[in-house]
């Protein structure tokens, strides 16, 4: 039986971690997450002296100096991460859009031949719209795509893409279910095997100052990690609405604010904070979760069916433990907190290591360049350089802890890490959010 074991593969030289037994190395081999990342456990830790630092010379893998980039999802999140796929190599053009609504392409499209010029290559002919619009991007002639609609569509998408060979940059949560998260794992051990890129956007991964701070916890700087506390209590999401809307079009629209889109408050905006607490661990695994919803908050303007907050405990094989918390409100500013405790002290992994090697300087201060440029800038050169990143992994692992907490406090009950890597569900992938 092989064992489940997780990589973090844009460091493939690192030696397997000795530090803690994970749980998973006990799980036998099953058609889902454990039969398709069954390699060995390192240490989480994304170099960016890497593939980020080579220079972008020479040929594309494809005979041309261009890389032909396809845009699907053409949010706010998509336009920006267009921009940052252009700004990482000039020979970079988006060629290929796809969205669900005409007019929020339209807007993208504007926007990106306003600021990208000759990147942007990309005529109405080759701007598509529906739900079939993701088949269309892949038709075009693309050799790498960005997929940055609603989390619920990923995992269709991911498959189409790595099955057609297509390079992929993926936003996170990768998926809103158990099911969804096996589809990408399966997608993922293809791009293993055919040497496609898969970079997630878990942009702290990629963010200098956070990975050395990361590298200095795990070098004993605070003892032993012991605990980390990772919290949100934030203001309510976008809420939009136009009259010519029908049901079905509004809940779309407003995607962020459905469970069934987006995951939920936990898994949606918390994955990161979650990640984050388990790269500290060592990226382990969690053995088991408990948790428990929040008091209700008074939300006037609150839309959609996501749970008011949730509170929930992981514990790891060795005692340690992380708690998180996500909660959305009304009235809420912004109290977020993500802090390790270890044995000999504590750190703030908001408040990153900066240039001069110190601790204390605000995050926004200290990261250069911008952590999501960065994180794009590992994708753009690897596809450039023909030398894959697979980020596979990390993006099913932290998005299935999220997944794992969100059901802890949905149930009330204790949930097995083992009940959820091993066990692949059938429901279907909804195709009709591009």
């Amino acid at each position: 039986m092989q064992p489940l074991k997780f990589i973090d593969s844009r460091c493939p030289s690192r030696s397997p971690s000795t530090r803690r037994t994970f749980l998973g190395d006990s799980l036998g081999t099953t058609v889902g997450i454990a039969s398709t990342l069954g390699i060995t456990s390192t240490l989480g830790i994304a170099s960016t002296n890497g593939l980020a630092s080579l220079p972008t010379v020479g040929a594309f893998v494809s005979g041309s100096d261009h890389v032909r980039v396809g845009l699907i999802g053409c949010g706010g999140r998509g336009t920006g991460a267009a921009m940052q796929a252009a700004a990482a190599d000039r020979g970079v053009q988006i060629v290929a859009m796809g969205d669900l609504f005409a007019d929020q392409l339209a807007s993208s499209a504007r926007l990106l031949a306003r600021d990208l010029g000759a990147q942007f290559a990309c005529p109405p002919e080759r701007q598509f719209i529906g739900d079939q619009a993701y088949k269309m991007v892949l038709d075009a002639g693309v050799d790498a795509v960005l997929l940055t609609t609603p989390p619920q569509a990923r995992p269709l998408h991911l498959a189409t893409a790595v099955g057609q060979g297509k390079h992929v940059f993926c936003e996170m949560p990768v998926a809103v279910d158990i099911a969804g998260v096996h589809q990408v794992a399966a997608a993922c051990a293809l791009a293993r095997a055919t040497k496609v890129s898969i970079v997630s956007g878990l942009c702290f991964r990629s963010d200098a100052p956070t990975v050395e701070l990361m590298r200095r916890i795990h070098a004993g700087s605070i003892g032993h990690p012991l605990a980390v506390r990772v919290g949100a209590a934030i203001g309510l999401p976008w809420r939009k609405a136009q009259p010519t809307w029908n049901s079905r079009e509004w809940r779309q629209r407003n995607w962020i604010s459905f469970a069934e889109f987006s995951g939920g408050d936990f898994v949606e905006h918390h994955v990161h904070a979650i990640d984050k607490a388990l790269w500290a661990f060592g990226d382990a695994c969690p053995v088991s979760v408990v948790g428990s919803r929040l008091p209700n908050q008074p939300n006037a303007w609150s839309i959609g069916n996501c749970l008011d907050g949730v509170a929930v405990r992981y514990l790891f094989a060795d005692g340690s433990v992380a708690d998180a918390s996500c909660q959305r409100a009304e009235r809420f500013g912004s109290r977020v907190e993500e802090t390790v405790f270890g044995s000999k002290g504590r750190c703030d992994l908001r408040q990153p290591v900066s240039r001069n090697g110190e601790q204390g300087v605000g995050h926004h201060a200290a990261q250069t360049p911008n952590r999501y440029q960065a994180g794009m800038n590992v994708f753009v050169q690897a596809v450039r350089l023909n030398a894959p990143v697979q980020d596979g992994d990390l993006m099913c692992r932290s998005t299935l802890a999220a997944i794992m907490g969100r059901l802890a406090a949905e149930s009330g009950h204790r949930i097995m890490w083992d009940e959820i890597a091993c066990k692949q569900k059938t429901a279907p992938v909804d195709s009709r959010h591009v």
